[in-house]
């Protein structure tokens, strides 16, 4: 075999590997982008809920919630001042009690990142597990005892 033609194959070679590499790495990130953007059951769920029907009311209903907790009168998103009447409606963050104008965009946030903007917290409680069954004869923390 001749010089050239040893040296063509090398690099088809090593051409062949980086390219193989190349498809590899952009799988892996695809499938995890995709893993990303489903998210579990639980999150979705806790979307869902943030997203939905129940979550929007108006700045008067929501406004008891600011006079008791003495938090701002501006829609974070916007930097705008909540309307008195008129039936605005806000977007309510139900973890937290927060809220946003509706139209502000505040929608996408929730989608995409699945927390408050201010408070960063999640849009749901925590999930409450069930206490784990005590084993004969053991005490709270599952021990047995010696009598």
């Amino acid at each position: 075999m001749s010089a050239g033609a040893e040296l063509a194959l090398k690099v088809a070679a090593v051409a062949l590997v980086a390219a193989l590499i190349a498809a590899a790495a952009s799988a892996w990130a695809r499938a995890r982008d995709d893993g990303a953007r489903r998210g579990t059951t639980a999150h979705n769920a806790e979307r869902a809920l943030a997203l939905g029907a129940a979550t929007v009311t108006t700045y008067e209903r929501a406004a008891g919630a600011l006079a008791q907790e003495g938090r701002a009168d501006r829609c974070a998103i916007c930097l705008s001042e909540y309307g008195g009447g008129g039936g605005e409606l806000v977007r309510v963050v139900p973890a937290c009690g927060r809220f946003f104008h509706a139209v502000c965009g505040v929608d996408g946030w929730l989608r995409k990142r699945g927390t408050c903007p201010l408070c960063r917290g999640g849009l749901g409680p925590l999930l409450q597990c069930p206490p784990m069954p005590w084993r004969d004869g053991g005490d709270a923390r599952g021990r047995r005892s010696l009598a």
